[in-house]
């Protein structure tokens, strides 16, 4: 058996392998989660950056074929376009991914004719501005919608712990301790200190909670479980949005409470 560099370099890659598998990456995500966003993100957007690199190919090989044919017959042509391979390397390295635009190319095919440099000026601006301006898009949107999601997981979290923390307290307030709150017993509860801060740090004004409370009670029969509790608090947050179930749902409230006022009110015979 020969060792050889290449043999090593391979041993060396192997031991870099076994090395990352030694560290502990669940440790690492949790002292560093913007690191799992961002692979979060990627992998989201694997697709639609696939679909962005076949596109991009498909721009520079046709590219490649209208270069080669233009400048064959030049000395430009001959060493950077050469063929249909060779015009394909020189576009996706010299233009499409390079710093520098294709400027280069440019004054090279300038030299040539000045139509062959406005053409590379072309596909500069779509393999290189677009192409990779779209990717660069695609990317940050990706890993700025998983960030928010993160976010907004967490908040849920955090929210569902302090309801927990919340309805303990209001349990405290629970006279009968049959497991529900009163109005009276929530009124009383509004008044103390520990609960406009806990409410606080969900992000619930206390002023719309006591507002509407009337009605929340007297929709439940007076009574409110946990939860219930839950959701009507959760649902006053100031950084909830509304949506189209919202609307739809506050249409059918109105009717069906019209449908009942309308049969209950008393009914005026003609003759």
């Amino acid at each position: 058996l020969t060792v050889s560099g290449s043999n090593i370099r391979i041993l060396g890659v192997l031991r870099m392998m076994r090395l990352a598998r030694i560290m502990r990456l669940a440790k690492l995500f949790r002292f560093v989660p913007e690191l799992l966003v961002i692979i979060r993100g990627v992998g989201i957007a694997l697709r639609a950056i696939s679909l962005v690199f076949v596109l991009l190919g498909m721009v520079v090989y046709m590219g490649a074929i209208a270069f080669r044919v233009m400048l064959e017959n030049s000395t430009f042509g001959k060493e950077l376009f050469g063929s249909v391979p060779q015009a394909m390397g020189t576009l996706l390295l010299d233009c499409a991914l390079s710093g520098t635009k294709g400027g280069a190319l440019m004054r090279e095919a300038y030299k040539v004719n000045p139509l062959f440099s406005f053409l590379m000026f072309c596909f500069a601006l779509i393999a290189n501005v677009t192409m990779m301006g779209v990717l660069s898009g695609l990317l940050v949107q990706t890993i700025k919608k998983v960030a928010e999601l993160e976010e907004e997981e967490k908040q849920i979290m955090s929210n569902l712990a302090t309801m927990d923390d919340f309805w303990v307290h209001l349990m405290e307030m629970d006279s009968n301790n049959d497991g529900n709150i009163t109005h009276e017993e929530f009124l009383e509860l509004m008044c103390q200190a520990h609960t406009l801060k806990l409410l606080k740090r969900m992000d619930v004004d206390p002023e719309i909670l006591v507002a509407l409370s009337d009605f929340m009670f007297d929709e439940n029969n007076g009574r409110l479980s946990q939860s219930t509790l839950n959701q009507w608090v959760l649902d006053l947050r100031t950084s909830q949005k509304g949506t189209l179930k919202d609307h739809y749902m506050t249409r059918k409230f109105i009717k069906t409470k019209l449908h009942e006022t309308l049969a209950a009110a008393p009914k005026e015979e003609y003759e």
